[in-house]
Protein backbone atom coordinates (compact mmCIF):
# COMPACT_ATOMS: atom_id res chain seq x y z
CA UNK A 1 0.00 0.00 0.00
CA UNK A 2 1.69 3.28 -1.16
CA UNK A 3 1.07 5.20 2.03
CA UNK A 4 3.28 7.89 3.52
CA UNK A 5 3.03 10.04 6.61
CA UNK A 6 4.73 13.28 5.55
CA UNK A 7 1.35 14.95 5.06
CA UNK A 8 1.59 18.74 5.19
CA UNK A 9 0.82 20.32 8.54
CA UNK A 10 -2.73 21.68 8.44
CA UNK A 11 -2.86 22.01 12.24
CA UNK A 12 -0.17 24.66 12.66
CA UNK A 13 -2.68 27.50 13.07
CA UNK A 14 -4.86 25.59 15.52
CA UNK A 15 -4.67 23.89 18.91
CA UNK A 16 -1.30 22.21 19.42
CA UNK A 17 -1.58 18.80 21.05
CA UNK A 18 0.46 18.19 24.17
CA UNK A 19 0.49 14.37 24.06
CA UNK A 20 2.23 12.32 21.36
CA UNK A 21 0.22 11.22 18.34
CA UNK A 22 -0.46 7.50 18.33
CA UNK A 23 0.96 5.64 15.35
CA UNK A 24 -2.49 4.67 14.01
CA UNK A 25 -3.60 8.31 14.23
CA UNK A 26 -0.91 9.85 12.02
CA UNK A 27 -2.10 11.95 9.12
CA UNK A 28 -1.45 10.04 5.91
CA UNK A 29 -1.42 10.39 2.15
CA UNK A 30 -1.45 8.08 -0.87
CA UNK A 31 -0.03 9.93 -3.87
CA UNK A 32 0.72 8.52 -7.32
CA UNK A 33 4.23 8.84 -8.73
CA UNK A 34 2.71 10.92 -11.50
CA UNK A 35 0.45 13.18 -9.46
CA UNK A 36 -3.24 12.63 -10.23
CA UNK A 37 -5.38 15.49 -11.49
CA UNK A 38 -7.95 14.92 -8.75
CA UNK A 39 -7.55 14.39 -5.03
CA UNK A 40 -9.87 13.25 -2.26
CA UNK A 41 -9.69 14.68 1.25
CA UNK A 42 -10.97 12.20 3.85
CA UNK A 43 -12.24 13.51 7.19
CA UNK A 44 -12.42 11.31 10.28
CA UNK A 45 -15.06 11.53 12.97
CA UNK A 46 -15.53 12.69 16.56
CA UNK A 47 -12.88 11.06 18.79
CA UNK A 48 -11.68 9.18 15.70
CA UNK A 49 -8.40 9.30 13.79
CA UNK A 50 -7.04 9.10 10.20
CA UNK A 51 -6.20 5.39 10.41
CA UNK A 52 -9.93 4.62 10.40
CA UNK A 53 -10.10 5.88 6.80
CA UNK A 54 -7.36 3.76 5.25
CA UNK A 55 -9.87 1.52 3.44
CA UNK A 56 -11.70 4.27 1.51
CA UNK A 57 -8.39 6.01 0.89
CA UNK A 58 -6.86 2.87 -0.59
CA UNK A 59 -9.88 2.11 -2.78
CA UNK A 60 -9.99 5.67 -4.11
CA UNK A 61 -6.23 5.65 -4.72
CA UNK A 62 -6.61 2.49 -6.78
CA UNK A 63 -9.37 4.25 -8.75
CA UNK A 64 -6.89 6.95 -9.77
CA UNK A 65 -7.20 9.62 -7.08
CA UNK A 66 -4.52 10.92 -4.76
CA UNK A 67 -5.92 10.64 -1.24
CA UNK A 68 -5.20 12.54 1.96
CA UNK A 69 -6.39 12.14 5.55
CA UNK A 70 -5.41 14.90 7.99
CA UNK A 71 -5.68 14.50 11.75
CA UNK A 72 -7.83 17.01 13.56
CA UNK A 73 -6.39 18.62 16.71
CA UNK A 74 -7.28 16.84 19.93
CA UNK A 75 -7.70 13.49 18.21
CA UNK A 76 -5.47 10.43 18.46
CA UNK A 77 -3.45 11.78 21.39
CA UNK A 78 -5.17 12.10 24.78
CA UNK A 79 -8.45 12.91 26.44
CA UNK A 80 -6.94 16.13 27.79
CA UNK A 81 -6.08 17.27 24.27
CA UNK A 82 -9.59 16.36 23.18
CA UNK A 83 -11.08 18.61 25.86
CA UNK A 84 -8.70 21.46 25.03
CA UNK A 85 -9.51 21.50 21.30
CA UNK A 86 -12.63 23.20 19.93
CA UNK A 87 -14.93 23.11 16.93
CA UNK A 88 -12.92 25.90 15.30
CA UNK A 89 -9.75 23.79 15.55
CA UNK A 90 -11.41 20.76 14.00
CA UNK A 91 -13.12 22.57 11.16
CA UNK A 92 -10.25 25.00 10.67
CA UNK A 93 -7.65 22.28 10.21
CA UNK A 94 -9.73 20.65 7.46
CA UNK A 95 -10.39 24.04 5.86
CA UNK A 96 -6.63 24.66 5.73
CA UNK A 97 -5.95 21.19 4.33
CA UNK A 98 -8.51 21.64 1.56
CA UNK A 99 -7.12 25.06 0.71
CA UNK A 100 -3.61 23.68 0.34
CA UNK A 101 -4.74 20.74 -1.79
CA UNK A 102 -6.78 23.00 -4.05
CA UNK A 103 -3.55 24.72 -5.10
CA UNK A 104 -2.16 21.45 -6.51
CA UNK A 105 -5.17 19.67 -8.04
CA UNK A 106 -7.81 20.42 -10.66
CA UNK A 107 -10.50 19.13 -8.30
CA UNK A 108 -10.61 18.07 -4.67
CA UNK A 109 -13.49 15.86 -3.55
CA UNK A 110 -14.42 15.12 0.06
CA UNK A 111 -15.32 12.01 2.04
CA UNK A 112 -16.50 12.50 5.61
CA UNK A 113 -17.41 9.95 8.27
CA UNK A 114 -19.79 10.87 11.12
CA UNK A 115 -18.68 14.28 12.46
CA UNK A 116 -16.25 14.26 9.56
CA UNK A 117 -19.30 14.22 7.31
CA UNK A 118 -20.61 17.37 8.96
CA UNK A 119 -17.22 19.04 8.62
CA UNK A 120 -16.89 17.90 5.00
CA UNK A 121 -20.28 19.50 4.35
CA UNK A 122 -19.04 22.81 5.76
CA UNK A 123 -15.82 22.69 3.73
CA UNK A 124 -17.57 21.65 0.51
CA UNK A 125 -19.86 24.64 0.88
CA UNK A 126 -16.99 27.03 1.63
CA UNK A 127 -14.96 25.98 -1.42
CA UNK A 128 -17.80 25.01 -3.79
CA UNK A 129 -16.43 21.46 -4.03
CA UNK A 130 -17.85 19.44 -6.90
CA UNK A 131 -18.49 16.12 -5.15
CA UNK A 132 -19.03 14.90 -1.65
CA UNK A 133 -19.55 11.50 -0.03
CA UNK A 134 -21.00 11.37 3.48
CA UNK A 135 -20.80 8.18 5.55
CA UNK A 136 -23.28 8.24 8.45
CA UNK A 137 -23.07 12.05 8.51
CA UNK A 138 -23.60 13.63 11.92
CA UNK A 139 -26.19 16.12 10.69
CA UNK A 140 -28.78 14.83 13.16
CA UNK A 141 -27.80 13.27 16.50
CA UNK A 142 -30.92 12.66 18.61
CA UNK A 143 -28.92 11.33 21.57
CA UNK A 144 -27.30 14.71 22.29
CA UNK A 145 -29.16 16.29 25.26
CA UNK A 146 -28.66 19.86 24.09
CA UNK A 147 -30.54 21.52 26.94
CA UNK A 148 -28.61 19.68 29.65
CA UNK A 149 -25.29 20.16 27.86
CA UNK A 150 -25.65 23.93 27.99
CA UNK A 151 -25.24 23.67 31.77
CA UNK A 152 -23.39 20.40 32.42
CA UNK A 153 -20.45 21.18 30.14
CA UNK A 154 -19.23 23.77 32.64
CA UNK A 155 -19.23 21.37 35.58
CA UNK A 156 -18.69 17.86 34.19
CA UNK A 157 -15.62 17.46 32.00
CA UNK A 158 -15.76 13.70 31.60
CA UNK A 159 -17.99 10.85 32.72
CA UNK A 160 -16.82 7.24 32.83
CA UNK A 161 -18.61 4.68 30.63
CA UNK A 162 -17.99 1.04 29.78
CA UNK A 163 -15.83 0.26 26.76
CA UNK A 164 -14.16 -2.90 25.47
CA UNK A 165 -12.02 -3.48 22.41
CA UNK A 166 -13.81 -5.51 19.74
CA UNK A 167 -11.57 -7.69 17.52
CA UNK A 168 -14.32 -8.15 14.94
CA UNK A 169 -13.74 -4.70 13.43
CA UNK A 170 -11.66 -4.62 10.24
CA UNK A 171 -8.81 -2.15 10.80
CA UNK A 172 -6.35 -1.40 7.99
CA UNK A 173 -3.92 1.04 9.58
CA UNK A 174 -0.22 0.59 10.32
CA UNK A 175 -0.06 1.08 14.06
CA UNK A 176 1.20 -0.22 17.36
CA UNK A 177 -0.37 -3.28 18.91
CA UNK A 178 -1.82 -1.32 21.81
CA UNK A 179 -3.18 1.65 19.83
CA UNK A 180 -6.82 0.59 20.08
CA UNK A 181 -6.57 -0.15 23.80
CA UNK A 182 -4.76 3.12 24.50
CA UNK A 183 -7.19 5.30 22.57
CA UNK A 184 -10.08 3.39 24.13
CA UNK A 185 -8.78 4.25 27.59
CA UNK A 186 -8.34 7.92 26.65
CA UNK A 187 -11.41 8.59 24.51
CA UNK A 188 -14.06 5.89 24.25
CA UNK A 189 -14.17 5.06 27.97
CA UNK A 190 -15.68 8.48 28.69
CA UNK A 191 -18.36 10.91 27.65
CA UNK A 192 -16.89 14.41 27.40
CA UNK A 193 -19.76 16.95 27.74
CA UNK A 194 -17.63 19.95 26.62
CA UNK A 195 -16.46 18.05 23.53
CA UNK A 196 -19.99 16.87 22.74
CA UNK A 197 -21.07 20.52 22.87
CA UNK A 198 -18.38 21.32 20.27
CA UNK A 199 -19.76 18.48 18.15
CA UNK A 200 -23.22 20.03 18.39
CA UNK A 201 -21.78 23.34 17.21
CA UNK A 202 -20.26 21.61 14.18
CA UNK A 203 -23.53 19.83 13.46
CA UNK A 204 -25.54 23.05 13.52
CA UNK A 205 -23.11 24.82 11.20
CA UNK A 206 -23.24 21.92 8.73
CA UNK A 207 -27.04 21.86 8.65
CA UNK A 208 -27.04 25.61 8.03
CA UNK A 209 -24.87 25.03 4.94
CA UNK A 210 -27.19 22.54 3.24
CA UNK A 211 -29.49 24.96 1.43
CA UNK A 212 -26.52 26.58 -0.31
CA UNK A 213 -24.42 23.43 -0.84
CA UNK A 214 -23.83 22.87 -4.56
CA UNK A 215 -21.76 19.68 -4.37
CA UNK A 216 -23.18 16.51 -5.87
CA UNK A 217 -23.66 14.53 -2.69
CA UNK A 218 -23.88 10.84 -1.86
CA UNK A 219 -25.13 10.20 1.68
CA UNK A 220 -24.95 6.64 3.05
CA UNK A 221 -26.87 5.43 6.09
CA UNK A 222 -26.63 2.13 7.91
CA UNK A 223 -29.51 0.06 9.20
CA UNK A 224 -27.51 -0.93 12.30
CA UNK A 225 -26.34 2.61 13.07
CA UNK A 226 -27.31 3.45 16.67
CA UNK A 227 -25.72 6.91 16.59
CA UNK A 228 -26.88 8.73 13.45
CA UNK A 229 -30.39 8.09 12.07
CA UNK A 230 -31.24 7.45 8.44
CA UNK A 231 -32.97 10.84 8.40
CA UNK A 232 -29.57 12.56 8.58
CA UNK A 233 -28.60 11.13 5.20
CA UNK A 234 -31.99 12.02 3.79
CA UNK A 235 -31.48 15.58 5.00
CA UNK A 236 -28.31 15.78 2.91
CA UNK A 237 -29.72 14.05 -0.16
CA UNK A 238 -32.83 16.23 -0.20
CA UNK A 239 -30.92 19.52 -0.30
CA UNK A 240 -32.10 21.79 -3.14
CA UNK A 241 -28.85 22.12 -5.11
CA UNK A 242 -26.67 19.57 -6.88
CA UNK A 243 -27.23 15.99 -7.95
CA UNK A 244 -27.81 14.01 -4.77
CA UNK A 245 -28.37 10.41 -3.74
CA UNK A 246 -29.21 8.60 -0.52
CA UNK A 247 -28.05 4.99 -0.19
CA UNK A 248 -29.29 2.93 2.77
CA UNK A 249 -27.40 -0.27 3.58
CA UNK A 250 -29.38 -2.34 6.12
CA UNK A 251 -26.39 -4.37 7.33
CA UNK A 252 -24.05 -1.40 7.83
CA UNK A 253 -23.28 0.04 11.26
CA UNK A 254 -22.11 3.52 12.17
CA UNK A 255 -18.47 2.48 11.70
CA UNK A 256 -18.73 1.95 7.94
CA UNK A 257 -15.06 2.41 6.94
CA UNK A 258 -14.07 -0.62 9.04
CA UNK A 259 -17.45 -2.29 9.56
CA UNK A 260 -17.68 -5.74 11.12
CA UNK A 261 -19.91 -6.79 8.22
CA UNK A 262 -17.41 -7.01 5.37
CA UNK A 263 -20.02 -7.20 2.56
CA UNK A 264 -21.65 -4.04 3.95
CA UNK A 265 -18.27 -2.36 4.22
CA UNK A 266 -17.48 -3.36 0.63
CA UNK A 267 -20.80 -1.96 -0.57
CA UNK A 268 -20.07 1.38 1.08
CA UNK A 269 -16.60 1.59 -0.47
CA UNK A 270 -17.77 0.54 -3.93
CA UNK A 271 -20.53 3.14 -3.81
CA UNK A 272 -18.16 5.95 -2.85
CA UNK A 273 -15.73 5.09 -5.64
CA UNK A 274 -18.57 4.79 -8.13
CA UNK A 275 -19.95 8.18 -7.08
CA UNK A 276 -16.64 9.90 -7.71
CA UNK A 277 -15.75 8.04 -10.91
CA UNK A 278 -19.00 7.50 -12.80
CA UNK A 279 -21.49 10.20 -11.83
Amino acid sequence: MPISYDFFASNENHYQDKAPVRKCARAWQMVHEDRAKKAVLLVHGFSGYPGELIRPGKDLYEAGFDTYAPRMPGHGTSGNDFLASKAEDWTGSIYDAYGLLSLSYESVYLVGHSMGGAIATIIADAFDAERLALLAPALLIPSIPVGKLRLFRYFIKRQKIAWESDPEYHFYYEGDEDDDAFLGSEYWSYIFPPAVWELERVRRQAVACLDNLKADTLAISGGLDKTVPQSASRLASEKPKGKNRHLHIPAASHLMPYDKDLPAQNKVMESVVDWFVNY
